[in-house]
């Protein structure tokens, strides 16, 4: 692609960066209120049925093919002439803030991707860009949006030019991507936006030893990870064979998440579950808080509540990595940063941009450990992933 071509998309990028991360920095305010609430009125989480209904009348209403979310995005990355209707900004934006008011397990990235989308797609329709632009301008709208939620700009722009097409970069969308994510990174600090940051692991010793603990460690991650997108077909599967009606569906769904929630009588499962997180890195969580947070995210995301997979995921990673550093005898905050990017990576697919993301957040420590468990781990979820619509090149 021609040089003028790539100053004029990475011009376009700019406003994209900005224009999403101010729709995702209020966002992120008004997310950070509605999960402050649902933990002050233990009654709110009553209302979860209910506003999932409320969400699913929209969404059939207004939404058109909104409902296919992120996979959306990626098939226009990948060259569907499917329309990205601007309402799927506001819908996903509204639908993700009553998800974590009323107590769902979901996570966030969802509605950075999908509003960074949005307006890369309605960019590239204003500036009538060709196939190849459109393509770029796509990609880093993903950029921005996954940056502006996390925090994480070089992250962010390799998770967006991973996704779409594994095994194949799209080396002329770097520059426009790299710069919206930026961008959007940005103007959220700028809204006052703080990303949460996590303790640093130990360097750890290169022996033998501690290779095959990380080999059994990965393969755990990999497992995990395929088990939540097993989860979440079955809930969606089972909970459409026996709920036709999709109001129904998703009535059923929360009424689940209800009852687990009073059995379980804490709230660390609800919403992003950002407590149980700084606790694995203390090594302070229950054994089998993985298992649970596992299934309570994928009941919520298989009844069709709005939000995303990868901060449950995070999750997820992050306290099987501290339960099993009781079993293979490694500190609990080194095996929680690999479980943190290894569950991640097997679920989407995407080792590089998740071992991106661990020297983000937690340096250059043990960097080769990580490289290994984020590739060995997607070896082992299997070409499945939480985006359907990922296309392999092999």
């Amino acid at each position: 692609m021609k040089s003028t071509k790539i100053i004029k998309l990475a011009l376009i990028s700019i406003l994209i960066g900005g224009i999403s991360g101010l729709f995702i920095g209020i966002f992120l305010i008004i997310l950070e209120k509605a999960v402050d609430l649902n933990l002050k009125y233990y009654w709110l989480i009553f209302i979860l049925p209910l506003s999932g209904v409320f969400m699913t009348y929209l969404y059939t209403k207004f939404g058109d093919n909104s409902q296919k979310g992120n996979n959306l995005i990626i098939e226009d990355i990948n060259g569907s002439k499917e329309e990205i209707k601007f309402i799927m900004a506001p819908l996903v934006f509204l639908g993700t803030i009553l998800t974590h008011l009323f107590g769902g397990s979901v996570g966030r990235e969802g509605s950075g991707v999908q509003i960074g989308g949005t307006v890369g797609s309605s960019l590239a329709r204003s500036f009538k860009s060709t196939v190849d632009e459109k393509k770029i301008l796509l990609i880093s709208g993903v950029a921005a949006g996954f940056s502006s939620v996390y925090g994480t700009p070089i992250t962010a722009t390799i998770f967006a030019l991973e996704i779409a097409n594994i095994g194949s970069l799209s080396y002329n969308s770097m520059v426009p991507a790299i710069i919206a994510s930026i961008t959007g990174n940005a103007v959220v600090k700028l809204l006052g936006v703080k990303h949460s940051h996590y303790k640093i692991p130990p360097v750890e010793a290169f022996t033998l030893i501690m290779v095959l603990k990380v080999i059994a460690m990965a393969i755990c991650f990999g497992l995990a990870s395929r088990l939540f997108v097993y989860m979440t077909h079955w809930f969606k599967k089972v909970l459409g064979k026996y709920c036709k009606n999709s109001y129904l569906k998703i009535f059923i769904g929360g009424t689940l998440m209800v009852i687990a929630t009073l059995i379980l009588g804490n709230r660390l499962y609800n919403n992003l579950s950002l407590g149980l997180l700084s606790d694995a890195f203390e090594g302070n969580v229950p054994y089998l808080a993985f298992i649970i947070k596992l299934i309570l995210t994928t009941l919520c995301l298989g009844a069709g509540y709005q939000g995303g997979e990868v901060t449950p995921l995070f999750v997820i990673g992050a306290t099987l990595g501290a339960t099993l550093s009781h079993i293979f005898g490694v500190p609990f905050a080194f095996a929680a940063a690999l479980g943190f990017v290894g569950v991640f990576s097997g679920a989407t697919n995407a080792p590089i941009a998740c071992f991106m993301m661990y020297v983000e957040l937690f340096g250059a420590n043990d960097i080769v450990f990580a490289m290994m468990v984020c590739i060995i781990a997607v070896f082992v979820s299997g070409h499945k992933g939480i985006y359907t619509s990922q296309l392999w090149n092999e």
